[in-house]
């Protein structure tokens, strides 16, 4: 068989002529002379003419117009700078308007996906290579565009050997490997999938592939003699059976016999699907009634056998497959399938193209496969509604988000400090709000706070700040310990200045404690600073607990001054003490609004984070803070005031 590189380009374009002839009037012969012109000159421009190749093997299963043009344009090779008289312009020219538009989209795909391939950082984690067939089906948005890059990825591989450096090389086929071939598996197609695997494994694993060629190639004689005689006594038993089928050798493609070695732990010798045949039939029935014949006239081996017809794998392929002990004991294996299965597992969803009504009907299967194999089997150029993006880190990480979700969804995802401490962002190196919703491939760097510093209203759905309702949650779980803590730190601050009031010590307290029914300080801090437990009925419980001397000790509730007059002093209650620039371990700061001096009359109010500060009674803004925070303003003496005073 001739291999596809050595196929002349000539004949390759004579191949494409010769399917356009076969699209009828929709491809007039101006068209048609201009494709042949843009094949030609793509063939001239590069000696392995892939464009002309990936439109002919396309040309093979059926492809549209739309999609053989836009393979053809897609070539790196092609040279657009013949300006109006271009093969590229008379061709966009004498198409139809929804062509164009095809045409232009698929190429707007392929240049997406040729984007993010040069990009790949060859990730270890398995989760990150998933992330990135996800991308390209995602992003792909139709079918089409995803085969023609299968389509260069395969012509790539079977040219890599011409590659002088090796890290390239590995590099290419180790992507490949990865992501390709399973993105073709999920697509269905067989034959572009076991191709893709072989090729990219003999660059990466260079010794274990020859060795297995060659173990192959040893035993290929004997082999095949054997094969040949269960093939005459199996096309017998069935022709007996009035069963018209076609019995064949399978192909052994080097990559699954080394995939099967490692997982069943089995040697070459060990292995069934060695030797292998396939029998087509041309109906389901005759699929049973063929595997009935196989196993009246051979041993069957039960564990080996698999209806696949019945419950098809999940990118739609069915067959029956069994192993049977044939003659001299050995092993073969048989996969039993009708002409449509078999177009099916060959090329998968292009398949649709020939096979119009096929398809895995109501087999679960990915959602975004689905969609493009839908899409292919119509016909249509439709977007992909995939329910999620991929997006970039800028160190090239790729993270998975629920369509429609933001910037700061993104920051969420990665990690839940980045996004309480998250201020903006730049998506493709441009500063972005954080509404911005983010698209498959962009690149988002989080900008950010030193200090967590969210907003309530991310928390609200109709927003528009987060798309994920675990984001939200987040920012509602980061508010609810928030308001928890500033809850607590109000509470305590009542309950340590009632103390001081009543004089509690520590027995007081817990008496306290197990009057109001609670079991900690902390929760006491709580509830008063919650509002469960009001002031008056903690003054209440403390008076019961200590009877008529807290009445004496403790000091009546100050009324709040107006504004400018000066706040009078508790009487008979003990003013704390100012002593090396602190009071009870909290700095102490001279306000600035009115800068009392050491010796004046002053008064404290707590902050939150900058200890005690000190203001002059007829401070205005004393007067404005006693008000909101009664609790908060302490009386305050220098050291020596009463030695002074008496």
């Amino acid at each position: 068989m001739q291999h596809p590189l050595d196929i002349n380009p000539d004949h390759l374009c004579q191949r494409l002529q010769q399917a356009l002839d076969g699209m009828g009037e929709r491809v007039g012969p101006d068209l048609a002379l201009a494709v042949e012109r843009l094949c030609q000159s793509v063939a001239q421009e590069s000696r392995a003419a892939i464009g002309p190749r990936v439109a002919v093997a396309l040309a093979d299963v059926q492809a549209d117009l739309a999609t053989l043009v836009a393979a053809l344009l897609a070539d790196p090779a092609l040279d657009e700078s013949e300006g109006e008289d271009s093969a590229t312009a008379l061709i966009a020219a004498r198409l139809g308007r929804q062509e164009q538009r095809d045409v232009q989209r698929l190429l707007e795909a392929i240049e997406r996906l040729r984007g993010w391939e040069a990009g790949y950082p060859e990730p270890q984690d398995d989760g990150q290579r998933e992330y990135w067939r996800r991308l390209l089906l995602a992003g792909a948005r139709d079918a089409r565009a995803v085969l023609i890059d299968l389509a260069y990825r395969l012509e790539g591989m079977r040219a890599l050997g011409e590659e002088p450096d090796e890290a390239r090389r590995r590099r290419f086929a180790g992507m490949t490997l990865a992501v390709h071939a399973p993105i073709a598996h999920r697509l269905g197609l067989g034959q572009i999938k076991w191709e893709l695997e072989d090729l990219a494994f003999r660059h990466l694993e260079p010794t274990t592939y020859v060795e297995i060629a060659r173990l192959l190639d040893e035993r290929r004689t004997s082999r095949e003699s054997y094969l040949v005689q269960v093939e005459q006594k199996l096309n017998h038993a069935l022709l007996q059976a009035g069963i018209r089928a076609e019995v064949y050798g399978r192909p052994k493609h080097i990559y699954s016999i080394w995939g099967k070695m490692r997982r069943k732990q089995l040697s070459f010798e060990e292995l069934f699907d060695v030797r292998a045949l396939r029998v087509q039939v041309d109906s389901v029935t005759d699929c049973y009634a063929a595997l009935s014949v196989v196993h009246e006239l051979f041993r069957p081996i039960s564990s080996e056998y698999d209806d696949y017809i019945a419950r098809p794998k999940p990118n739609g392929y069915q067959s029956l497959h069994t192993a049977v002990e044939a003659d001299e004991g050995k092993v073969v294996e048989i996969q039993i399938r009708t002409e449509r299965m078999h177009a099916f597992a060959e090329f998968g969803v292009a398949a649709h193209w020939r096979y119009k009504g096929g398809g895995g009907g109501e087999n679960p299967f990915d959602m975004q496969v689905e969609s493009l194999r839908r899409g292919l089997s119509r016909g249509e150029i439709r977007p992909l509604a995939a329910p999620m993006v991929y997006a970039f880190t800028p160190n090239g990480e790729l993270v998975e988000l629920p369509a429609g979700a933001t910037v700061l969804d993104f920051a969420y995802r990665i990690h839940t400090h980045l996004g309480h401490r998250c201020r903006g962002a730049k998506v493709n190196g441009q500063i972005a709000p954080l509404k911005t919703e983010v698209a498959n491939g962009d690149t988002v760097e989080v900008l950010t706070h030193k200090e967590p510093a969210p907003s309530r209203e991310w928390a609200h759905a109709k927003s528009g700040f987060l798309r994920s309702a675990s984001s939200r949650a987040k920012v509602r779980n980061w508010f609810a310990q928030f308001d928890r803590e500033d809850a607590r730190e109000r509470g305590r601050l009542i309950c340590e200045r009632l103390y001081r009031r009543f004089s509690m010590d520590a027995p007081a307290r817990r008496q306290l404690l197990e009057a109001l029914g609670v079991n900690s300080d902390d929760q006491l801090f709580l509830a008063v600073g919650h509002h469960r437990i009001a002031p008056e009925t903690l003054q209440a419980a403390a008076r019961g607990q200590l009877g008529a001397a807290a009445d004496r000790s403790a000091r009546p509730p100050r009324e709040e001054p107006a504004v400018g007059e000066p706040l009078p002093e508790p009487p008979g209650g003990r003013s704390l003490v100012i002593e090396n620039q602190s009071i009870d371990g909290l700095k102490v700061i001279p306000a600035k609004c009115c800068n009392p001096q050491p010796g004046e009359r002053v008064m404290a109010f707590l902050s939150r984070s900058q200890g005690y500060k000190l203001h002059r009674p007829d401070c205005r803004n004393l007067a404005h803070l006693a008000g909101q925070y009664p609790e908060r303003v302490l009386p305050v003496e220098w050291p020596g005031a009463e030695d002074r005073s008496g």
